[in-house]
């Protein structure tokens, strides 16, 4: 604005300049106009001279072409001042248009935005009632599994309570009618004779021992495999231990002779941890971190070996992994840091499990 301003200001002292170079040249014509005067001619016999000023015509052309000059400057001034305007007016005239797009422009980001805000709103009301319709039917769900339970404890409450109700009812009847049986047989045996009697004494006893020793070498042979599987147990369970610096001792191992040393199986006897003692135990440790995993079906069958370091209250001093599934191992780590494990059913068993490998698998 300050340069259209610059220009205008210009034309108006061209255009003044001008009319007064007009002024100033009509006023030298009429002037000189006005000085003319015819003297006498002082020739020929007393004729009468003409008394004249001279105008000297290149001058009056240079005057008039510089005002012709002067006029087209100002013609071309002129023009430049309208051709200025009319540009000044096409550029406010854009500038126009240009703020009504950009004003028309805005309105309509802003009525976007109202739209989006509203649809915003409707759908943060829309997600808060469907959260709402979610927890009312975890809700529903909750109390139909609690109620469903509680019916199903009664059902199983009173279906025991009825079974052993009919139970006593039949063993008593049972027992009722054995007894009667019983009285009925010892009364028609007596009645035979009482040789049958002695006969029939001499087969009870002899089928009693024969019962008596099958019961004994069953008890032995069961005694035998479940030593076998507790040692075994404490294999799986403990890893290297029973080969290890812990293992435990069962007494000086064969002789030379092929024959069993005389204090083999006698750590139990003798105040030792068993094996039965250990894998007992190594099982408490196993259910006690089990019980602290976020979630053990994550982990089923797989496997990790970890070492750990008990004081004697049964409190962990320290646990490492040394092989196994990695997710599994970062788990139990961070389960057995919190897991409360129990104290050690004895001193023995505390020293050979104290410092040990374990075999934690799902």
């Amino acid at each position: 604005m300050s340069k259209a301003t610059e220009q205008n200001d210009k034309l108006k002292r061209a255009i003044i300049i001008s009319a007064v170079l007009h002024i100033i040249l009509f006023a030298v014509l009429i002037w000189s106009s006005f000085d003319e005067h015819i003297e006498a001619s002082a020739g020929g016999g007393g004729g009468s001279a003409i008394d004249a000023v001279m105008v000297d015509p290149g001058a009056v052309v240079q005057q008039y072409n510089r005002q012709q000059d002067q006029q087209a400057s100002a013609r071309r001034a002129e023009e430049e001042r309208k051709k200025l305007q009319q540009q000044q007016a096409e550029e406010l005239q854009q500038k126009q248009a240009a703020e009504q797009e950009r004003l028309k422009q805005l309105e309509k980001e802003r009525l976007a935005a109202q739209e989006q805000q509203k649809q915003a709103e409707e759908a943060a009301k829309l997600a808060q009632q469907q959260q709402q319709q979610a927890e009312e039917a975890a809700k529903a769900a909750a109390d139909a599994k609690k109620k469903a339970e509680a019916e199903a404890a009664k059902a199983a409450a009173d279906a025991k309570k009825k079974a052993e109700a009919e139970a006593v009812k039949a063993a008593a009847e049972a027992k009722k009618k054995a007894e009667a049986e019983a009285a009925k047989a010892a009364a028609e045996a007596k009645k035979k004779a009482d040789a049958e009697a002695a006969k029939a004494a001499a087969e009870a006893k002899k089928k009693a021992d024969a019962a008596a020793a099958k019961a004994a070498a069953d008890a032995k042979k069961k005694a035998a495999a479940e030593k076998a599987a507790a040692a075994e147990g404490v294999d799986d369970l403990l890893g290297d231990l029973s080969s290890g610096k812990n293992a435990p001792k069962t007494g000086g191992g064969a002789k030379g002779n092929g024959q069993p040393s005389k204090d083999s199986g006698t750590s139990g006897a003798n105040g030792g941890a068993t094996g039965a003692d250990i894998s007992a135990y190594a099982k408490q440790i196993q259910v006690a971190i089990q019980s602290r995993l976020y979630d053990a079906s994550l982990y089923q069958g797989k496997q990790c070996v970890l070492h750990i370091s008990l004081a004697p209250d049964g409190s962990l001093k320290s646990i490492t992994s040394e092989g196994g599934d990695p997710a599994l191992c970062q788990a139990a780590l961070m389960a057995a840091k919190t897991a409360k494990i129990p104290k050690p059913p004895s001193q023995a068993v505390y020293e050979k499990i104290k410092d040990a490998k374990l075999d934690f698998k799902l």
